[in-house]
């Protein structure tokens, strides 16, 4: 058993991952209630799940349109700095939102524009957070951390709309928002903690012509990385849309707000579960990806059957574990199947993948569930991303036969110098 927990939790053995790990939960606590917040405030004003999706949509619009620029920025500057620039800038718009709640003056419109800024903050940080913990950990661990993160993440999915749903209900929603204010500082003092002698050096790429032009022609030269580029963009378009669906299928089984916070918390149950269980064991390779999506598109078709609360409740739960197993295989597969000095683009180009498709997933979800209710939005989603992946593991078998072998035991070809290169690149 100690051997088991020492495996799972090896990143942690390192003072500057213990730092970000720490600082990461709180803030992903903060930023997670105020999603649902956000949410529950849309849904209050206007009841439409149409505006709704739009809401999520204009917030994540930013992604798709600079995400590529902030991976090549995080490709050339230090990232703990830009990381820093990132949180501090975040904690405005929370101010912002909480401040107009107290005032009674939140309006749908301005909720968008807020949601917007919101999402420019987070276009330039996903990248460098998600690459970030690969900075401080050596290379044998990054998979490790990677999923670490994952569990991390889905933490803050349990406590965040937990957390959201009593605020919502006894103080109000704009505790909600001066709460996430709070986390961002926390986030920021577990940075400047961070010595520079624990970041693991690496190139600074200089200014570079055409270098978003180099880095997508790079993926598409890649198999591995160009294949889970796409199945992420398929099931980000039409399936992995968790701020739009949950709420929307949560209020087809009751109106109470605490009803949101329950499925995300069963969600992110499940997640932390799930990424527990696999963080010492799971290989990031083409084989384990391809089955966690195939498994992530059935779970997802029976979670639109779930006939009761508790039968959603504890299908969500399922959906966590997998949805998160799938997710951090694309993460730690991208990042190992690619040059240190790219590693940047790529992620952000992951991220433009499941994030970045928001600006049509959110509204088309969110007017499907509202035309033919939740339960149809989400099982034509399921029904559409398993044949993606199934679609994804044809292209592979055909491309890189080898990468999908039983025998096949790394997530790519180390070279001498301990860094991941893809047998494509």
């Amino acid at each position: 058993m100690s051997r088991y927990v020492s495996t799972t939790f090896r990143s942690l053995r390192h003072r500057a991952y213990r730092l970000y790990f720490t600082g990461q939960i709180v803030s992903t606590v903060g930023t997670w209630a105020q999603k649902v917040a956000q949410a529950w405030l849309i849904l209050d004003l206007t009841g439409s799940g149409t505006l709704l999706g739009v809401t999520v949509g204009l917030q994540q619009a930013p992604t798709l349109l600079l995400t590529p620029w902030a991976g090549i920025i995080a490709d050339r500057i230090d990232r703990r700095r830009m990381l820093l620039w990132t949180n501090w800038a975040a904690a405005v718009p929370a101010a912002a939102m909480g401040l107009l709640v107290l005032v009674d003056r939140a309006t749908v419109p301005v909720i968008m524009l807020l949601a917007i800024v919101i999402g420019v903050v987070e276009a330039f940080d996903k990248p460098v957070r998600h690459t970030f913990a690969a900075d401080v950990v050596p290379t044998e661990d990054v998979t490790n951390a990677v999923t670490l993160n994952a569990t991390m993440f889905n933490a803050g999915k349990i406590l965040g709309p937990a957390a959201a749903g009593i605020a919502i209900s006894s103080v109000g929603v704009a505790a909600t928002f001066l709460f996430n204010v709070l986390s961002f500082l926390v986030m920021v003092m577990a940075l400047t903690r961070i010595r520079a002698d624990e970041i693991r050096p690496r190139d600074i790429r200089p200014k570079e012509r055409g270098a978003l032009r180099s880095g997508v022609a790079y993926a598409r030269r890649t198999p591995v990385i160009a294949a889970t580029l796409l199945l992420m963009t398929v099931t980000g378009l039409v399936a992995y849309e968790w701020n739009t669906a949950v709420p929307l299928l949560a209020r087809e089984f009751s109106s109470d707000a605490a009803m949101i916070g329950y499925f995300f918390a069963a969600m992110g149950a499940g997640a932390v579960v799930g990424s527990l269980s696999l963080a010492g064991i799971l290989v990031a390779v083409p084989r384990t990806f391809l089955a966690a999506g195939t498994v992530f598109a059935v779970v997802l078709g029976l979670v639109s059957l779930a006939p009761s609360t508790g039968l959603a409740l504890v299908a969500m739960f399922v959906l966590g574990a997998v949805a998160t197993t799938f997710r951090a295989l694309a993460t730690s597969l991208v990042q190992l199947e690619s040059d240190a000095a790219v590693r940047g683009r790529m992620v952000s180009l992951l991220i433009m993948a499941i994030n970045g498709t928001s600006p049509v997933s959110g509204p088309l979800i969110g007017w499907m569930s509202e035309a033919h209710g939740a339960r149809v939005a989400i099982r034509i989603g399921a029904a559409i991303s398993l044949g993606a992946a199934l679609v994804t593991w044809r292209y592979l078998a055909r491309a890189v036969p080898e990468r999908l072998s039983a025998a096949e035991r790394g997530a790519s070809n180390m070279s001498e110098d301990g860094e991941c290169h893809s047998s494509a690149a």
